[in-house]
C-alpha cells in the first residue's frame, strides 16, 4: 500500500526559484548574506556548509504576534515586529508551493562531530520565515547516525536565546503560558520517529507523504528501496513507514507551503573538517 501510494504521486521538481540565507561569524565579527527574493540566482539546491558564531540579527524576518503565537522575552517584555538573532546557519527556502502532499530530497546526510549542536535538515513550512508554524521533514544531528523524521506545531517559538512565543498575548507566566517548540498537549505526544541501519555518508532519496491523515515515509538509493529500521536494535527491512498523527496535527490540512533546506549549528560542537550537507535534488508531490 506505501508502495503504490508513493508510486501514484506525481513528483514535480521544486523550481529554481528561492530565498538564500547565511549567518555566521569571521574574525570574530557577525557577517550574514540575506538574499530575501525569491529567484534563480540562489543555487538552490547546493552543498551547505557549517558556520560558527558569532552571527548578526537578522534584518528581514521580524517576528509578529498572530493568535495562538505572541512574542515575548522570557522576562515578558515584548518583541512584536522585532528582528531574532540566528543560529550560525545556511539555508534556502524554496518559492510557495502550492496544492502538494509532500516532498522528496536527494541528499546525504553526511558530516561528523564530537558533540551535538549541528543540525542538517530538510523540511517542509506552512510560514516563509519559519517562525512559529508547523513543519515536518527529516533531519540529523551529525554527532548521530541517525535520521529524524519529525512534525511539529508552534515550531521555531524559540527563536533564538532572547525570544520565545506564548499562546497568550498576556506577558505574566500564568496558566495559559507556552513557550515550548512543538504542541505538547501531554505526555504521550508523538512529535516522530528516528531511522537507524542507513550509511549517512551515502546519498539516499527520502521522501515524506502525506494520505488520509498519515505520513508515508520511504526512502530509496539508485531506484531501490533501502534497508533500515525505526528501532535500534530491530533488524532491517524495506525501508517505508506509515506513521498515523494525532490529532493536534493538522495533517490533512498542509497543502501549501515552503521547502527549507540547510544547516544550522549552536554551541561547539566539534565539527568535522569537511563536513558539509550537500543536497542534489528537491521534488514536490501533487
Amino acid at each position: 500500500m506505501i508502495f503504490l501510494l508513493l508510486a501514484i504521486a506525481h513528483w514535480i521538481p521544486i523550481g529554481p526559484a528561492s530565498q538564500y540565507f547565511r549567518y555566521w561569524g569571521e574574525n570574530g565579527k557577525a557577517k550574514a548574506i540575506e538574499q530575501s527574493r525569491f529567484d534563480s540566482t540562489n543555487q538552490h539546491p547546493r552543498a551547505y556548509r557549517f558556520w560558527g558564531p558569532p552571527a548578526p540579527p537578522r534584518t528581514v524576518c521580524a517576528v509578529e504576534n498572530r493568535p495562538g503565537a505572541y512574542w515575548f522575552t522570557p522576562g515578558g517584555r515584548r518583541l512584536d515586529h522585532l528582528f531574532p538573532t540566528p543560529n550560525p546557519g545556511e539555508f534556502n527556502v524554496s518559492a510557495l508551493q502550492t496544492g502538494i502532499h509532500g516532498f522528496a530530497v536527494t541528499a546525504a546526510f553526511a558530516g561528523s562531530a564530537a558533540r551535538a549542536g549541528a543540525v542538517e535538515t530538510v523540511y517542509f513550512t506552512d510560514r516563509v520565515c519559519s517562525d512559529g508554524g508547523v513543519e515536518y521533514g527529516f533531519a540529523r544531528d551529525i554527532s548521530t547516525r541517525t535520521i529524524l523524521v519529525y512534525w511539529s506545531t508552534f515550531a521555531n517559538c524559540a527563536n533564538d536565546a532572547a525570544s520565545l512565543c506564548r499562546k497568550t498575548d498576556n506577558p505574566s507566566l500564568g496558566q495559559n503560558f507556552s513557550n515550548v517548540q512543538q504542541e505538547n498537549s501531554g505526555t504521550n505526544v508523538d512529535h516522530g520517529f528516528r531511522i537507524y541501519g542507513l550509511d549517512v555518508k551515502q546519498q539516499y532519496t527520502y521522501k515524506m507523504f502525506v494520505d488520509h491523515a498519515a505520513f508515508h515515509i520511504e526512502v530509496s538509493r539508485a531506484g531501490r528501496v533501502a534497508q533500515c529500521s525505526d528501532q535500534e536494535s530491530a533488524k532491517p527491512a524495506p525501508c517505508t513507514f506509515e506513521k498515523h498523527v494525532q490529532n493536534w496535527f493538522p495533517v490533512a490540512n498542509l497543502t501549501a507551503g515552503y521547502i527549507v533546506a540547510g544547516t544550522q549549528t549552536s554551541g561547539d560542537p566539534g565539527i568535522a573538517p569537511g563536513s558539509e550537507f550537500p543536497v542534489s535534488d528537491i521534488l514536490v508531490a501533487k
